[in-house]
């Protein structure tokens, strides 16, 4: 049987573009021009897994193969970057747990609201293998402020299966510690061979689901969420995706509830639904009350 390997098998201009459309309209994510040996140096490998003799003769399997739902589960894990550690960006990780969290349990009990339900909804948006939603489970954990009579839920939502599987296995290699003290290691992990595993504790604040952030019916259910964490995602989106998927967030987000997102990204230029709050490192943007300004 011919199987294309990497050095045969050229992405032309018409397949790049093909592709490149086929993969923003369902997932969001956007190659541009010159990303085209990028693109096909993620799906080359797909080509030989089923035996197929172009890109041209790929779209149509995703488009009209009798397992492409199956392709499409494969394909993602190949475009998206799963690089991801416990703790990371601890600037904002410190605004969350200095300012963010106490503005949410004041939000609850203030008497103007009339006391909301005890409850907390963190979305780990984009969460990959798991490392933010369980840094996230862990900072309310060691906050102290939601124990009694509160149910706090974090949820972990990405379109790669397998990095999901990874998530829920709880279990991390040292790769993933890079940021992890020892206390917090020792306070949050039981100890595996040459990894570690996240304790129950922690891994029952934790739920995970599949999603497309690009979908709306990803977040069914979710409503309302207090906090929204969506790092080093949309810098993959275009203009037009990310501008859907906050208009997503704005929507699922409690008033008052935040959203962060990666150091190195910005919402200026695409929308103003959302009031940017500047901390000390960290920008972070909160949607507005109903009848006040913005609550730190």
């Amino acid at each position: 049987m011919y199987h294309p390997s990497d050095h045969d098998v050229e992405l032309s201009e018409e397949e790049f573009r093909l592709l490149r459309d086929f993969i923003h309209e369902r997932f969001g994510l956007y190659f541009e021009e010159n990303q085209r040996a990028s693109l096909r140096s993620r799906l080359v490998g797909r080509l030989a897994s089923l035996d197929l003799m172009s890109f041209e003769d790929y779209y149509h399997y995703l488009r009209f193969g009798p397992q492409r739902a199956e392709e499409l589960e494969r394909m993602v894990s190949h475009l998206t970057n799963n690089e991801t550690y416990f703790y990371r960006e601890a600037p904002q990780l410190q605004v969350f747990a200095e300012h963010v969290l106490r503005s949410v349990k004041e939000r609850k009990l203030s008497v103007a609201s009339g006391e909301l339900p005890r409850t907390v909804r963190i979305l780990s948006a984009g969460c990959s293998t798991g490392e933010e939603a369980h840094t996230l489970a862990m900072i309310v954990y060691d906050s102290g402020q939601f124990f009694w009579n509160w149910d706090v839920q974090v949820v972990g939502l990405d379109v790669d299966h397998q990095a999901l599987e990874k998530a829920r296995r709880g279990v991390y290699f040292p790769n993933s510690f890079r940021s992890l003290s020892p206390a917090q290691l020792e306070r949050h992990f039981v100890r595996q061979a040459s990894g570690a595993a996240v304790k129950d504790a922690i891994r029952k604040m934790v739920t995970l689901r599949h999603g497309n952030l690009v979908e709306p019916a990803s977040f069914a259910g979710l409503a309302p969420v207090d906090v929204i964490f969506c790092r080093n995602v949309l810098i993959y989106f275009s203009d037009a995706m990310i501008l859907k998927v906050v208009q997503a967030f704005h929507e699922l987000l409690a008033p008052g509830g935040h959203l962060f997102l990666g150091h190195a990204e910005s919402l200026s230029r695409i929308t103003d639904l959302f009031t940017p709050v500047r901390f000390q490192g960290a920008m972070v943007y909160q949607k507005s009350l109903p009848s006040a300004a913005g609550v730190r």
